[in-house]
Formats: structure tokens, sequence, C-alpha cells
């Protein structure tokens, strides 16, 4: 829940002007990150990141790229309950500079709801430009369908300015169509854009995507979270087969693992793994990370 003790108080920073703020939402595994580097790559702007990841290790933030702006991390949480003293620190943090950044991307986390982080987006000195909810089409309707995740989905959807479907170059054509079906049931004023993989989305996100009637008026979601949340911290080196050994045995609860290990000749490995579906890939090798970063999220 945002406090409302902690906002700033009333200020016109920047001479008046108002930065556009979008706002990246979708489930664990929709591909959000990987959409949000797509756009830092397209675009030639300053742009200022603020990154949420649950668990005390930021996997996300060390994803991302950083050019033309800054990153800043929230950590260890959803940015719409127990890390509002940070959201607020991160935006006062952009308003205390000279130059303001031309935009902001705020990536939530995959069990965030929008509409209770929106408030900041349209606090001083700032405009929400939209809410972007990214939809793994792969998982989209088993997610839906699970009670205990439902609440999750559905309060996303509701905040929605615009759907935009991930990874259906992996799903079945009749499984997208279904998706979309749903989509336009649940939510029909809000648009849908076709991807097939988060890479193409990144293209998306450089649009004000604001619609009237949107999350200003939808009241934010009362949620109980039945995630559980570990990290892990390997300070031995891991190869290849070996990391996917350890990643066999995760629980069949797993939503989501990611993580970057560390091999024997110095290799950092990209874990992606969403349900069942992984991917392991090579990452460029970086001077400050000798260990093994786990962040495994199960239900």
């Amino acid at each position: 829940m945002i406090d409302d003790s902690l906002t700033v108080e009333t200020i016109a920073p920047w001479d008046g002007r108002r930065v556009p703020v979008t706002l990246i939402g979708g489930y664990l595994g929709a591909g959000k990150t990987t959409a949000i580097n797509e756009f830092l790559r397209r675009t030639d702007r300053p742009v200022a990141v603020l990154v949420n990841d649950v668990g005390d290790i930021n996997i996300d933030s060390a994803l991302i790229k950083r050019r033309h702006g800054d990153i800043i991390e929230l950590t260890d949480g959803c940015v719409c309950c127990s890390l509002a003293e940070g959201l607020a620190n991160a935006f006062d943090s952009l308003r205390a500079r000279t130059v303001p950044p031309d935009h902001v991307v705020l990536e939530l986390s995959g069990v965030a709801d929008p509409a209770r982080v929106a408030p900041w987006a349209d606090s001083d000195g700032f405009r929400l430009d939209g809410i972007i909810v990214l939809i793994d089409t792969e998982q989209f309707l088993d997610r839906l369908d699970d009670e205990r995740t439902a609440s999750f989905v559905s309060a996303q959807l509701g905040a929605a300015d615009v759907f935009v479907l991930t990874k259906t170059d992996i799903a079945d054509p009749a499984q997208v169509a279904a998706v979309e079906s749903r989509l336009a049931l649940m939510e029909p004023e809000v648009p849908i854009r076709r991807t097939r993989t988060a890479h193409d989305a990144g293209a998306l996100l450089d649009v004000g995507t604001r619609r009237p009637g949107g999350v200003a008026d939808t009241p934010p979601a009362q949620l109980f979270d039945p995630h559980t949340v570990e990290t892990h911290t390997l300070p031995q080196p891991l190869s290849e087969e070996e990391l996917h050994a350890l990643l066999d045995k995760l629980p069949l609860d797993t939503v989501r693992a990611k993580g970057i290990a560390v091999a024997p000749d110095g290799t950092r490995l990209l874990v992606q793994q969403v349900g069942r579906r992984r991917r392991v890939s090579a990452l460029p090798q970086a001077e400050d990370q000798e260990a093994t970063d786990l962040v495994v999220i199960r239900l």
C-alpha cells in the first residue's frame, strides 16, 4: 500500500515541465526486461529506468543495459506494497537533477498491481504516459485460471492501457487466438498488440498509450500474495551441466527462476525459466561478479 506520508511536497521542478512515465507490467516471465532493453537500444534520448524486482538480488537491473540514462534499483519486494519509500526516494532523486530525463520507464515486478503505482507517475514533475501490460501468451491462460495467481493477473489487466502479447512464436496459433478472445472478453476497451518475442515488444514502449477511463477509474485490488521468493548465492563456479542439474531439482511449484551463474572459465550464464521452460545463454564477463546469484519464485 502506498503511504501518503511519503509523497513529496508540491514543487514545480524543471520550470513546470512534466516528464512522461511509462509503467511496464505483466506477470512473472512475460518479458518485461527484454522489452525494455530493446527499447533502450532503439532510442537515442536520455531515459531513466526504475527497476523493481522481488528478492534481495536485483537480477533484472543487472540485465538492463545502461544507455542514455540511469538505472535506479528497487529491491526486495513489490513497489505497490513494501517499497513505497524506495519509490518515493527514486522519484525524489530524479526531481533533484538539474536536467530532467526525457522519459521515465518503470519496470514493475511480476506481482505488482499497476493501479497502486500509477499515482507516483502522476506526481509533481511527472505525468503518467501509459501502462503497458505484457502478456506471456504461452502461460497466460494457466495463470488466469489458477486461483492462486488469477487475482494478480486480473489486477494487471484491469489497469492496462494496452496489452502486448509476447512469445507468440512459441505458442500454438489456437492458443494465441484463445488468449486474444479472453482478453477481449475481460477488457474490451483495451487494444491488443501481438508480437513474436519480447524483443519485438520493445518497439512498442515508446508510445503514449494513456486511454480515457483507464487506471484512474480502477480501484486498486487488495491482494493476498501466495508467492514465495527464495534467493540463492553460490560462491563456487558452476559448469552449464551442473547448472542444469541444479535447476532440474527445483520444486514443481516454481513459476519463475532467473539468475546469473559464473562458470569455471569466468563465463557468465544467464538463467531464464518460466514454469518448466528454461533458457541458459552466455553473457559478457564482468569483473565484479564471482558468485552465482539465483532468484526462485514459487507458489
